[in-house]
């Protein structure tokens, strides 16, 4: 094995140092929005960014950036959220534009997608089921949909799982059903995101 260069510079951490992101609603800072372009389906979509802004866990998906070693990384997929906004979609992003609005006082939507960055708004963060490399299922915590910040103390987040066929589990029913699997903290939290520069939202 070649000599991995600086290695006793670095700081060793253990597998219990990772500490998934809980389910909760979390006030948010917008790190990048952008119109994203699907070069499978070749439909756009609004791409929105976002980290924690505050509290415990503030900063959360910077620091998991700034620590992924990769030569291609990107912002983690768990705290992105991609918002359709044509036919009966188009209601339901004037719906978070609205909610950035109310949350950021003075400002309003202009059209301009640059001037969401460093907005701050409401994220919801809660279960969801996905399929792995291996066609096998795990869940992850990944960014739902956003609120207002005034409702941030009132929202009651479901632990419910959401599947990949759009229904939902209870948290414990799925755990119980898949119980004789391995579940890690990384098959939990979600780790694993496509890496590319070019979607760095900085």
């Amino acid at each position: 094995m070649e000599i991995i260069k600086d290695f006793d510079k670095i700081e060793a951490k253990g597998m219990d140092d990772f500490r998934g992101l809980p389910i909760g609603a979390y006030e948010c800072v917008i790190m990048d929005a952008r119109v994203n372009h699907n070069e499978q389906s070749g439909k756009d979509t609004f791409k929105v960014s976002v980290d924690i802004a505050s509290g415990e866990f503030k900063d959360y998906f910077r620091k998991m950036y700034e620590n992924d070693t990769r030569i291609d990384r990107k912002w983690n997929n768990n705290a992105v959220k991609y918002l359709s906004y044509t036919g009966d979609n188009i209601a339901y992003f004037k719906g978070f534009l609205t909610v950035v609005e109310n949350s950021n006082q003075g400002y309003k939507w202009d059209w301009d997608e640059t001037k969401l960055k460093g907005k701050k708004v409401c994220g919801v963060f809660q279960y969801e089921e996905y399929e792995k490399q291996d066609g096998t299922k795990g869940i992850k915590v990944r960014l739902t949909k956003f609120r207002s910040l005034d409702k941030l103390k009132d929202i009651e987040v479901s632990d419910s799982v959401k599947l990949l066929d759009g229904s939902y589990v209870e948290y414990e029913n799925y755990m119980k059903k898949n119980e004789s699997k391995t579940t890690s903290a990384e098959e939990v939290f979600g780790n694993g995101v496509t890496i590319t520069m070019q979607d760095l939202p900085f």
